[in-house]
């Protein structure tokens, strides 16, 4: 049972990867390091004694996508992380939020779309919600117009998966 988790370096990706190979599961790692380093993999192993299948892979690379799905058709779920987070950032230079975010998404997508199994999880933000009018936010709140370039990327998200 092999499962992708990209961004499986960051810190909810990592923590993911160590729960997902107690529970006996055959976990493959792909991050292209800009928020996290490839010490992480020793470090799963330390915890786990296992060490994951890493691979130096940017999702905005489609051909890199292409090639990585090409030798691992026998993926049983993906569980997508890799994206920018950062709301300041993203306010400043939103294009490349865009194109990370939106981009690297698709590509994943046309790819686990030829799996035998396509099951996916994705990592949305509760920024999709906006100034929420309760808290705690839950999945029935209204969905709001968002307030940085990063919450439009996760609503967009959240819009193609619908489609999808």
């Amino acid at each position: 049972m092999k499962v992708l988790v990209t961004g499986g370096l960051g810190f909810i990706g990592s923590h993911t990867v160590v729960e997902l190979q107690n529970k006996g599961f055959d976990v493959v790692i792909i991050d292209n390091q800009s928020n996290a380093t490839s010490k992480i993999v020793e470090a799963i192993e330390s915890i786990t004694g296992v060490k994951p299948e890493y691979h130096n892979i940017d999702l905005k690379n489609k051909l890199q996508v292409v090639s990585f799905f090409e030798k691992h058709p026998n993926i049983i779920g993906t569980i997508h992380f890799a994206a920018s987070k950062a709301v300041g950032e993203s306010v400043e230079n939103p294009l490349m939020y865009y194109e990370n975010n939106i981009n690297a998404l698709v590509y994943l997508l046309q790819e686990i779309n030829q799996l035998e199994q396509p099951n996916l999880i994705f990592s949305s933000s509760c920024t999709v919600y906006g100034q929420a009018d309760k808290m705690p936010i839950d999945e029935s709140a209204p969905i709001k117009k968002a307030e940085s370039p990063y919450a439009k990327t996760k609503q967009m998200g959240d819009e193609i998966l619908e489609d999808f």
